[in-house]
């Protein structure tokens, strides 16, 4: 921060028109800077606003997934080589008991074909 606060008040020295008393346009908007670009840093050095941002992007990133997976699915071919892979996955009993397990831990249902 005291890197922008000497940049800031270099910036003051030249728009000042009121003999750095604070009264001018050029004073009041640099100590308008000034005070915004306090609250940034502090609000970005919240725990809690990094972690919406880090939940916003996991939404982000989960939404593109989700559209690239149902365009890749809607393509024929895709599909049914999807499907073959997952019988191979689920004909293989140590694959079939992981992924079960795995379910359990994430506290959901493991799918029917799963059982």
């Amino acid at each position: 921060m005291s890197e922008l606060h000497v940049a800031l008040d270099r910036l003051r020295a030249q728009v000042c028109h009121c003999g750095m008393k604070g009264e001018c346009l050029g004073c009041k908007g640099i100590e308008m800077v000034r005070v915004q670009a306090e609250a940034v840093v502090a609000a970005a050095s919240q725990p809690i606003l990094i972690q919406v941002a880090q939940e916003a992007a996991m939404n982000d990133m989960t939404t593109r997934f989700q559209g690239m997976a149902e365009r890749l699915m809607s393509d024929p071919e895709i599909r049914r080589s999807a499907e073959q892979m997952q019988e191979r996955l689920m004909s293989d009993p140590e694959t079939r008991q992981l992924l079960e397990e795995l379910m359990r831990r994430l506290g959901a249902q493991p799918p029917e074909e799963l059982n």
